[in-house]
This record gives structure tokens, sequence and C-alpha cells, in this order.
């Protein structure tokens, strides 16, 4: 009893000594109001995150699975595996694909590699202020059509075909891919869907420098191997982009709104160059054009490393010089007369011109090296000149349509071979 009275008491002085202090009450509803404020607003931010993560991304998980990019040690960058978002489904081994892949090869199948950039991966629109009515999905690529019809002509073995295409890269960078990764699959043909991104980088890059070196993240590879290097600014960036959906969204959001409006921005000051000839570029375009022309022959000479490589393992190649709407002689529908005409208003005449002064030349010189090298070469920049669909998406990427029409290309290039190959074509 005398110890609950003692401590009635002392609970009882140090309420009276609360009541009679207004600034320690006064304190006291500072830090509960803080508090409240604090908790609120991380309740809002993990709503907002939720939000992000459900609607933007369509998943919960790590938000480290919802960029499409990771760097990579021997290609710069690479797919991030597990990667879901909009129709795009990247399997756990960074392919676009539903299903896994195992590196042990079932036996009767025959097992195809489809390699290049955004195209040949199913990239969408660059130009959504034109156009932004289509989103490929795992079943609208070239793949898919291309796998589906080889299984019903060939229907004694099982086919796969395997994007591993990823946005962006070159040549040199499926190259690197095949050695790193692909060849431990045991392939029994690659595909190469390639040529826009190279051009691009002949065109931009100046004679004095390597056009491969133009290969993307390039900053991140820097701030990787220089961290003393690294900002704050940088470094809380890269964290919020590694662990915040929300931030990541709000961030493409606006970059893809600043992209739009600087394009427009330059659209709606130059003139269309459909057709340019070597004299109305101006004295620097000239020279880039020059030097682009110079390079055609690391192409052809990556061409034949890759053949040769692959050719070690019993692997048969297939190079394919993808459309472009600059060298396309299709009729173009109204949609694709606008992007032909915004694009050469944006990239200007230097691009224009080199497209349609390179891309023959490139084709040129693949065709003669096919035929000694023995590789396969397909030139589908005339692939859809007897179609009124609308098959481009921008001056490079692809409707389902455009997709459809590939896979018949490359499908008619390779039937003939295939049922005379060792039983359909299995190794």
């Amino acid at each position: 009893m005398d110890q609950e009275r003692c401590l009635g008491v002392a609970q009882l002085r140090r309420r009276t000594k609360l009541n009679g202090n207004p600034e320690m009450r006064f304190a006291l509803k500072g830090a509960l109001l803080v508090a409240y404020n604090i908790a609120f607003v991380c309740a809002a931010f993990a709503v907002a995150e939720y939000t992000a993560r459900k609607v933007a991304y369509g998943q919960l998980g790590s938000p480290g699975r919802q960029t499409e990019l990771i760097l990579d040690r021997w290609t710069a960058f690479r797919n991030n595996p597990g990667y879901k978002s909009n129709g795009v489904q990247l399997n756990p081994q960074g392919f676009r694909q539903d299903r896994s892949v195992s590196v042990d090869k079932p036996a009767d199948t025959v097992r195809i590699f489809f390699l290049g950039g955004s195209v040949a991966y199913g990239g969408e629109t660059l130009y959504p202020e034109i156009d932004n009515r289509w989103r490929i999905d795992n079943r609208q690529t070239i793949d898919h059509y291309l796998e589906t019809r080889l299984n019903s002509a060939f229907p004694s073995k099982r086919w796969e075909v395997i994007n591993a295409s990823v946005k962006g890269y070159f040549l040199n960078q499926d190259l690197a891919l095949f050695l790193s990764t692909i060849q431990r699959y045991e392939p029994d043909y690659l595909i190469l869907l390639d040529g826009v991104n190279d051009i691009f980088a002949m065109l931009r890059t100046p004679e004095s420098e390597d056009a491969y070196r133009a290969a993307g993240l390039g900053e991140e590879f820097s701030a990787l191997t220089r961290p003393d290097a690294l900002s704050l600014r940088m470094m809380t960036t890269t964290w919020l982009a590694d662990n915040s959906a929300l931030y990541r969204s709000i961030r493409e959001s606006m970059a893809q709104r600043n992209r739009v409006r600087a394009r427009r921005a330059i659209a709606g000051r130059s003139e269309a160059h459909l057709h340019p000839d070597f004299a109305s570029l101006t004295s620097d375009d000239q020279r880039h054009a020059g030097a682009a022309t110079r390079r055609l022959d690391n192409y052809t000479h990556t061409v034949r490393q890759i053949h040769r490589l692959a050719a070690l393992d019993g692997i048969e190649t297939l190079f394919v010089l993808q459309p472009h709407i600059a060298v396309t002689r299709k009729p173009l529908t109204g949609v694709e007369t606008r992007l032909f005409d915004y694009w050469s208003k944006v990239d200007g005449p230097l691009y224009v011109y080199g497209f349609q002064t390179l891309y023959p030349q490139l084709s040129a010189q693949l065709t003669s090296a096919a035929q000694t090298e023995g590789y396969r070469f397909l030139d589908l920049t005339a692939a859809f000149d007897r179609t009124g669909v609308q098959t481009f998406t921008d001056y490079c990427h692809l409707t389902p349509a455009g997709n459809q029409i590939i896979a018949d290309a490359i499908f008619d290039s390779l039937a003939a071979s295939l049922p005379t190959r060792n039983g359909n074509g299995a190794r």
C-alpha cells in the first residue's frame, strides 16, 4: 500500500510539473505535430510508390527489376532478367521470351538465336507525338512469328527462336553477346537483324573517333570505374532510380516530355529533306558523310568475325539488313508520310542522305562478301514494297504487320535449306 501511494504521488508530481510548464507543453505538441507530418508524408509516399509499381510498371517486386537495361561488363549493357512492362516480358536469362531457356538443348530441337537492336527486340515508336497506337507484345515480335511458322512447316522438329536482341545494340555488341552468353546455349543458327544503329553511329561520329565507342551508358561506366568522381547528387539520384519506382516513373515521364518538346521545336523551324544530294549538305555534313563511307568496311569486317567464330561450332549465320523508311519503295500511308517528313526535319539531311547512299553500298558489300565467306545475307530494304498497310511506326521501328512480313521473308530465305540439314535442320 505504501509503495502504491508513493508511485501515485510521483506521477502526480510529474503531471503537475508538466501542466505548470507551458514551454514543455508547446515543445511536446510541436514534436507530435512533426511526427504526425512525417508519418503522413511517409504514408503518402508509400501509397504513391505502390501506385507507381502497380500502374506504371505492372509489378510490385523489387524496383531493380523495373528497368529494361542494366550494365554489363562484356557488352556495355544488356536486358534486365525478369523485366515486365506494357506487354514486354523478359525471361530469367534476359531474353524476350515468356518461357525460360535451358542451357542444355532438348533432343530433336533446332535452336535459333535472333539478335539485333530495338527493331529485332520489338521496340516501341520513337515518335509517340505522331503515332502512339502500337504496343508490341511478346506475341507480335519477329521471332514469335518466325517460330510459329517454322513449327507449322517442319513439325518433325521442335523449333526455338530465341529473341536475344537488346535495344540500342551495334553489330559488335551482337558479337560480344554471342561470345559471353549465347555460345553456351548451343545454337544451330544465328539470325542478326542490324544496320540502322551502325549507320547512325558512322554518320554522327567524327572521323578521328571510333564509331563503336558510342555505345550507350558510357557515363555510368565511367562513374563505376571512378567512384571518386561521383557527386552527392549523382549518388542520390542513382539510389532513387534503383529503389523507387515512383522516382523512376516521374523521371522517365519528364524526360519523354522534354524529348517531345525538343523534337517539335526542331521540326517547327526546319524544312523536310526527303531526297537530299551531296551538294546540298553543309561542309561539316559532307565530311561526316565521307567518313561514314570509309567506315563501311568496319561493318563487313565484324560480319566476317561473327560468321567465322560461329562456324567453328557448326553454327550457320544469316545477316539481315533491316528496312528503313528512307530507302523503302513501299507506297507510304498517310501516317508513314508524316513520320518520314518529321524524321527528316528532326535529324536533318545528313542522315536522310546517309541512309539513302550508304545502305545500297553496304548491301552490295555484304552480298559480295557472302559469296566468298559462305554466310547468308538478306537485304530487306525492299520487303514492304508490295504492301499498302502501315509497317513503320517511325523511321525504322515496325508495326505487328511489319514484323510479320519480316518473319515471312526470313522464313523464305531459310526454308530451302532447312529440310536437307541432318533431318530438318537439327545438328
